[in-house]
């Protein structure tokens, strides 16, 4: 749900969030000159996860989520895409 204040979006609910997405995902994606289809979603969760925490440092976000995830669950993933 979208509040407004005076026709005005609050909050990150709102139209111009998936647009501000959008424009970092094609400008994060275009030095790759184009990725293979198969492995698209990938780099849209890596850009999702980064987008919703770009305002924080992602090493220790990152390096938490890796200790608590069974390597097997890993390459079960990763294999799901190869």
């Amino acid at each position: 749900m979208v509040t407004k204040d005076k026709g005005v979006p609050q909050g990150r609910d709102h139209i111009n969030g998936i647009e501000g997405f959008w424009s970092y995902a094609k400008n994060w994606l275009y030095m790759y000159r184009g990725i293979p289809q198969k492995f698209v979603h990938l780099y849209l969760a890596e850009l999702s996860y980064r987008f919703n925490h770009r305002e924080q440092d992602l090493f220790p976000l990152l390096h938490k989520a890796l200790r608590q995830t069974d390597n097997a669950e890993i390459k079960r993933l990763l294999g799901r895409s190869a």
